[in-house]
């Protein structure tokens, strides 16, 4: 039986993560625990509905919750002890970890005295309007083998010397979860979101841009040009990075005086993937605009620097934090339209991550002594997508 000690710090990789824990936890040789911490110390109900019941779930640490650098800094300690009193309590064989998240680093930095084998997903992409983008890179350093959701990815993995081997191709794991969702009617939908039947609505999501001048400078376009444009939108909550409070703040504000306006911490998945499934277009700086909305064929408006570098498909256009523009792009993009809601080929995978996945982590526990002895890799590496394999 090998001990796998998953992590996860907001409702942002809840998604991604939980395809993933369901089949690590459906393998019998495998015993899963899952680390909250970061977001879920303040609101444990985020991964609700996500953890398997054969998991094993512990919640400590501290929650950076988008609050000023100095906080956010001093919280980060808090998370790496509680990584460390876990790791002495349950010895993992395994420590899973995800992406670019500033609250992500400290557990990942936890493992490095035990010489724990670090598996990373999401690794190898690029996000240059964000901290993000130097975090992800640190992380992928410490780990020792890679799941990347692209061949783009996977191929900036070799660039930065990480040995081919290490590297796998895997898609990403949130396509799992969304492909998986119960589909809604879109008159379905508008009840639940509270608009009328027949509204073709906007989607929108803005974090901080955290390495720019002006953290906020994409909300204040995207909210000058929702109030040029008055159409029905449903907007979520920006992230816990630093800025990520006061952002909430302004933006439940705006939405308290335009009724045609709607505010939801998160969608959850469900709604999630049936708004992107429905909504006309969506607006804002997440990557899941980059990530996943193509699934759906889903029209994106990506504002500002955030996403900068990353992967992207013809369903993408960018713009800057400029409210003018923003609202060009919303009238060409066509909010009245209907759209086709088929999936389409997208860059980040089938929708079959998880079990590619899951046969990464088995790899780990493999040969542990080549896995622990890291080198830099001179020779860059050449991959294929499986699914590309699979259409071919």
């Amino acid at each position: 039986m090998s001990l796998v000690l998953s992590v996860s710090t907001s409702r942002a990789d809840i998604g991604i993560l939980a395809p993933v824990w369901r089949t690590l936890a459906a393998d019998t040789a495998t015993e899963l625990h899952i680390f909250l911490t970061g977001a879920h110390v303040n609101d444990s109900t985020l991964a609700e509905g996500s953890l398997p019941d054969a998991a094993r779930v512990h919640l400590a640490g501290a929650d950076l919750a988008g609050r000023r650098a100095s906080e956010a800094a001093a919280a980060m300690p808090e998370i790496a002890a509680a990584m460390v009193r876990l790791i002495n309590q349950i010895a993992p064989d395994s420590v899973l970890v995800i992406g670019d998240r500033l609250d992500m680093l400290p557990a990942a930095m936890a493992t490095l005295a035990y010489n724990l084998p670090i598996i990373h997903l999401h690794g190898g992409e690029s996000s240059e309007g964000a901290i993000d983008e130097r975090v992800r890179h640190a992380i992928s350093k410490l780990a020792h083998l890679h799941c990347a959701a692209t061949v783009d990815a996977a191929t900036r993995l070799s660039r930065m010397g990480e040995e081919p081997w290490r590297i796998h191709v895997t898609g990403a794991p949130g396509l799992d979860n969304l492909l998986a969702a119960t589909e809604l009617s879109a008159d379905e939908l508008a009840a639940e979101l509270g608009f009328s039947p027949g509204d073709y609505f906007i989607l929108a999501t803005v974090h901080p841009e955290t390495n720019a001048a002006n953290p906020f400078g994409p909300l204040d376009a995207v909210l000058a040009a929702l109030d040029a444009t008055s159409r029905p939108t449903v907007i979520t909550a920006p992230n816990a990075d630093p800025g990520g409070a006061e952002m909430r703040a302004r933006i439940e504000a705006f939405v308290a005086a335009r009724p045609w306006v709607r505010f939801r911490d998160t969608l959850g998945t469900r709604l999630y993937a049936n708004a992107m499934r429905y909504a006309a277009v969506m607006l804002g700086n997440s990557s899941s605009g980059i990530v996943e909305a193509g699934l759906f064929g889903l029209p994106v408006i990506d504002v500002g620097g955030r996403q900068k570098g990353r992967e992207r498909g013809a369903n993408v256009r960018h713009c800057e934090a400029d409210a003018a523009a923003i609202t060009g792009l919303l009238d060409t993009v066509g909010c009245s339209v209907k759209r086709p809601r088929s999936p389409v080929t997208c860059l980040y995978g089938d929708g079959r991550a998880a079990p590619r996945i899951a046969a990464v982590v088995a790899e780990s526990l493999m040969d542990r002594e080549r896995l622990l002895a890291k080198k830099f890799s001179e020779k860059a590496g050449s991959f294929v997508a499986p699914w590309e394999l699979a259409a071919a």
